[in-house]
């Protein structure tokens, strides 16, 4: 079983599966925007069929990401087109941080406790990307939902 699916059955054994209120999460990057939104993606584009799971923010190369709310890392991984991840249980749910470049010395060295706002990593272009991005994806109960309910961020222009 994977760190995720340890981590979701974790949180759905102590009950704790209540998403968080709207725009109550702090942006992951700086100057966030919507470059790629959940849910099923339309031509044209490089990945443009299929269901993206979570939403995609532009930032520039080593650009801090941080932790959304305050949370336990539950994974630091490379796993397939998402490239180097951090997995972190902020309470009623669970976050990806994906396509990282590195992740901080604290958390490299088995640190797992996050305060919200804290530098977890930075931007990078690790996995399978099609240019500087984060990808960041809430799962509630075991299941991919929107994030940006939860974080008020509007598309890029």
């Amino acid at each position: 079983m994977n760190l995720i699916a340890v981590a979701l059955l974790s949180t759905l054994a102590t009950g704790a599966i209540a998403p968080p209120a709207p725009a109550q999460l702090l942006a992951p990057v700086a100057h966030a925007c919507i470059s790629s939104p959940f849910g099923m993606r339309r031509p044209p584009g490089p990945h443009a069929i299929g269901f993206h799971y979570g939403i995609d923010l532009p930032a520039p190369a080593g650009g801090a990401v941080l932790a959304v709310a305050p949370g336990q890392v539950i994974g630091i991984h490379r796993r397939g087109p998402g490239g180097l991840e951090v997995v972190i249980r902020h309470g009623g749910f669970v976050a990806v941080y994906a396509h990282l470049g590195s992740v901080t010395p604290a958390l490299a060295s088995g640190r797992t406790r996050v305060a919200a706002g804290e530098r977890i990593g930075v931007v990078g272009h690790s996995g399978v990307t099609y240019g500087m991005h984060l990808f960041f994806e809430v799962l509630v109960g075991g299941r991919p939902v929107d994030p940006n309910p939860y974080l008020g961020l509007s598309a890029c222009k």
